[in-house]
């Protein structure tokens, strides 16, 4: 957003001149000060006066995470995806811990490729995803907000045995959508009961050694909305497993909630510091025994438990950021010996005006087989600049991931420098052995692979 950001940057170097000023005239001039004073102050007035008159765009944003016990996917997602709201989100992002070990594949697992179907089914395309070992995290997004998304990268952190492992740790997926900086990371921390120590290290570990190529947001908490979950292993103190179950099943929540580490090590300012968390009014959903709705009845006689949380954080300081919560609950699924849990919020972006890097000229028909030319141009002054590893690629019009391309060509290195003449590329027929349909190109950007201009849908015709 670079008004909020020059406006913000005019703020304090207007600050740092009153103080070193002040300083150094201060028995000189005092008027001097006063003056500086009435021009950082007309520059706060002049910030709070643009942010109050602006217009801001609204996005739902849905959470899930779930520790599936390397079971798979059931066969009805509908409520884990929240599917039968009137108005379904306009991004998802969810995160898996204890995938299958033997299901190795990053994008080609049973969970990522199933959730990847189904939710292409009803438009969205998944615009990044993410995995450390059996820890997973995905983010799709509706077809019509893909050109307002940007900047998206992906990271991830050991912390298991002193961080030379992976089974936990925390993996995340940050991106710009609307002028507003969105990062969610999914961890797994340490378990047992009595390693709530090990759970605050973990934690550190993932926040500390996060970086990001973007230099305003370098470190996760720089990001304008923080979402946490996960299975992060909290459990209940002092109380025994007898009376946890009566307090579940008189539905006296409140009770155990008080002997929850996780609220005890926040108010104590030990982890996830300023995060807020919408009210549990669902079960705990720690430990089952598998694929049933039963506590734990094994030898070890588990202790219930809210080990799996959604978290957030929003910077209030921002004019214009505001976050709503709508949902928090757990889905009703037997899969494995946890229980899934989603929330979902409303959160304000700057602006959804479609402003995109690369302006395709409309396409009409392509013929199969056949050499066809396309022509672009690249507004100037939008960074970061065209690369000679940027590529234009064509895809079917309901293409689900950025990796479904049919075939590409690089594009033309500086072409920002052409003007309103822009470029004319081709596509080689010997590569144009598509079936006929509608078909879009895409320019992707090699920086952080992400959309930055997008043709008309077009038909390839026999």
């Amino acid at each position: 957003m670079p008004h909020r950001k020059d406006l913000q940057k005019a703020i304090v170097v207007a600050v740092i001149y009153r103080i070193y000023f002040c300083l150094l005239y201060e028995s000189v001039s005092e008027s001097f000060c006063t003056k500086m004073h009435k021009v950082s102050d007309k520059l706060h007035h002049l910030s709070v006066k643009s942010a109050a008159s602006k217009k801001y765009d609204t996005l739902r944003v849905f959470l899930c995470t779930w520790n599936v016990g390397a079971a798979g996917p059931p066969k009805d997602l509908t409520e884990l995806l929240d599917l039968k709201e009137e108005q379904l989100p306009d991004i998802y992002g969810i995160g898996f811990q204890e995938l299958d070990p033997t299901d190795k594949d990053m994008k080609d697992n049973q969970w990522t490729s199933r959730l990847t179907d189904e939710l292409g089914k009803i438009n969205y395309v998944r615009i990044k995803v993410v995995r450390m070992q059996a820890i997973s995290l995905q983010v799709f997004v509706k077809r019509h907000l893909l050109l307002h998304v940007s900047s998206i990268e992906s990271e991830y952190s050991k912390a298991g045995m002193g961080g030379w492992w992976g089974n936990k740790g925390g993996v995340s997926i940050r991106f710009d959508v609307g002028g507003a900086n969105v990062i969610i990371v999914n961890t797994h921390l340490a378990a047992h009961l009595e390693e709530m120590a090990e759970r605050i290290e973990d934690y550190n570990v993932v926040l500390n050694t996060q970086k990001f190529r973007d230099p305003d947001v370098e470190n996760i908490l720089d990001h304008d909305y923080v979402f946490w979950m996960g299975d992060l292993n909290c459990r209940l103190e002092n109380i025994s497993r007898d009376a946890a179950l009566k307090c579940i099943e008189n539905n006296d929540l409140d009770k155990l909630l008080k002997l929850d580490q996780l609220k005890k090590a926040q108010q104590e300012g030990l982890i996830l510091v300023d995060f807020q968390e919408g009210p549990i009014n669902f079960k705990p959903t720690y430990k089952f025994d598998k694929d049933t709705d039963n506590y734990d009845t094994s030898e070890k006689q588990r202790i219930p438990a809210w080990c799996d949380r959604i978290l957030y954080k929003t910077h209030v300081d921002i004019e214009g950021l505001h976050l709503t919560k709508r949902k928090y609950f757990s889905p009703a699924y037997n899969k494995g010996d946890h229980k899934p849990v989603s929330a979902s919020f409303d959160v304000n972006v700057f602006t959804m005006e479609a402003n995109p890097f690369v302006i395709f000229d409309p396409i009409n028909k392509w013929q199969y087989g056949q050499t066809q030319k396309f022509h672009y141009k690249i507004r100037c002054g939008i960074e970061p600049d065209s690369s000679p590893w940027d590529y234009i690629a064509l895809y079917k019009a309901d293409f689900k991931t950025f990796d479904e391309y049919r075939t590409w060509v690089y594009g033309k290195n500086n072409a920002e420098d052409k003007g309103d003449k822009g470029v004319t590329l081709e596509m080689k027929g010997s590569y144009l052995k598509e079936p006929p349909g509608k078909y879009v190109l895409c320019y992707i950007s090699k920086y952080k692979n992400w959309l930055r201009g997008m043709s008309n849908v077009f038909e390839i015709v026999g």
